[in-house]
């Protein structure tokens, strides 16, 4: 039988490996690799998609050479973030969703998204922007951290 509470347990909520809600400063070490390199993952995924689909004009301003650039930057400042764990990374990353909240802006909403979807998006953004400051933080004192051995030992490693 499947249990889901294990199942969450094990993969979304774990303290060693997603440790979103715990305070930056009672992290360890081990906890900020797994935070940091997770938040590279899934930001060099999505601006990547959002680089090839700015280069092809799938995008929803349509071909634009400039944010392929732009988005193929904050790619690299995400594996920077992952790997070295430098700040000025991590600031730089920090600029894409306030650069999607100044297009959105200035650009508008495409015309086919409903208020609901429209709410949704800015939500997440915002989100997104408060995380960031999140990742910041670790970046910054991602050197004085603790190196702490995990309490249980789990059969699994994150990836």
């Amino acid at each position: 039988m499947f249990k889901w509470n294990e199942f969450l347990k094990r993969y979304v909520w774990d303290e060693e490996t997603t440790p979103y809600f715990t305070a930056v400063p009672k992290l360890s070490r081990e906890q900020a690799d797994s935070e940091l390199f997770f938040f590279a993952l899934m930001a060099t995924v999505l601006f990547g998609i959002a680089t090839f689909a700015s280069m092809s004009g799938q995008a929803p301003y349509g071909v634009s050479k400039l944010a392929a650039i732009y988005c193929f930057t904050v790619v690299a400042g995400a594996v920077l973030v992952g790997t070295v764990k430098t700040v000025y990374a991590a600031i730089y990353t920090m600029s894409a969703p306030i650069a999607a909240l100044v297009a959105l802006f200035f650009l508008g909403f495409p015309e086919s998204m409903a208020l609901v979807d429209e709410l949704v998006l800015l939500a997440l953004l915002l989100l997104v922007t408060r995380y960031m400051w999140r990742v910041i933080l670790i970046c910054h004192v991602y050197s004085i951290l603790p190196s702490r051995p995990s309490q249980k030992r789990s059969r699994r490693r994150l990836f």
